[in-house]
């Protein structure tokens, strides 16, 4: 890979409006749209990086563009089953009530209307269909389950394009019971039929220390910019001894005459919601002394 052109653009301008008496004309104030050039620049490389868990760390050599990370865990959706017994012998509403730690109004209690002769498949159903109905499970949860079966599956966030899972949740429950109707066989507790295992790790894009063409990448011996652009959630990242924490947005680091003492970026992503980050980190140097 030959570099032709690197430039690097950058500005932070405000219009001012004066608001005193017999003051006119705008004032601009900060720093205009401005281009530099890197003529020997010799090097750029760039990669994705998405982080779930506090505990998840990415380490970016700058000089070789390798980096290291904590292995990815896909983690598992937990899903809850109730299971309905007894049929209607009295018209009117079975009364489920669900608990999730973090769920609006939990426990939640929902009534669903029954009538008399339905079977414990039948007025299942209906308990499906009611909560599927109902906006706070909805946005939690994955209602499931054929036939005396009631599941409730937690929903996973998307970062990244990839699927973000829930640490188990263990006061998760479902429980049936009859409200004004009669013949449901009470079941105030529910099974774990999956227990949520919470996505945890780094999946990283490109950082194996190779160009867009494959090749191995030159070790460098100046920096002249790195640019960090996250997308979602935030990171901590350690550099020169200190820590700072970069929310979404974009942080931009350029030494004009280089960077010699080359040192390593190590990431850290802190509890948010969603417990993850995505970010993209690009660096811009020289192999040639």
């Amino acid at each position: 890979m030959e570099l032709t052109q690197s430039i690097l653009s950058y500005g932070l301008r405000s219009i001012a409006t004066p608001t005193s008496t017999n003051v006119v004309n705008d004032v601009e104030v900060g720093v205009a749209q401005t281009q530099e050039r890197f003529a020997d620049a010799d090097v750029v490389y760039s990669l994705r990086a998405v982080m779930a868990g506090s505990a998840s760390t990415l380490t970016i050599d700058q000089e070789t563009g390798v980096c290291t990370a904590t292995a990815y865990v896909a983690g598992t959706a937990q899903v809850e089953t109730a299971t309905a017994a007894g049929t209607i012998t009295a018209s009117g509403n079975a009364s489920v009530t669900v608990t999730s730690a973090g769920m609006t109004g939990s426990p939640l209690t929902i009534s669903v209307p029954v009538v008399l002769g339905d079977t414990a498949s039948v007025w299942a159903d209906k308990v499906r269909t009611t909560l599927a109905a109902n906006a706070t499970i909805a946005a939690r949860f994955t209602v499931g389950g054929t036939t005396t079966a009631i599941s409730l599956t937690r929903l996973s966030a998307t970062v990244g394009g990839l699927p973000i899972r829930s640490a188990n949740d263990a006061t998760l429950n479902i429980a049936l019971a009859n409200g004004t109707c009669t013949g449901i066989t009470a079941a105030p507790t529910s099974a774990n039929t999956t227990a949520g295992v919470a996505t945890s790790g780094v999946t990283l894009y490109d950082g194996d220390g190779k160009d867009f063409e494959g090749n191995t990448l030159p070790s460098l011996s100046i920096i002249y910019a790195n640019l960090i652009v996250m997308s979602t959630g935030s990171v901590t990242y350690e550099i020169f001894s200190g820590q700072i924490e970069i929310a979404k947005g974009k942080f931009l680091q350029s030494f004009d005459d280089g960077l010699s003492a080359i040192n390593e970026f190590i990431f850290s992503a802190p509890p948010t919601a969603p417990d993850a980050a995505e970010f993209t980190f690009t660096v811009l140097g020289k192999a040639t002394a």
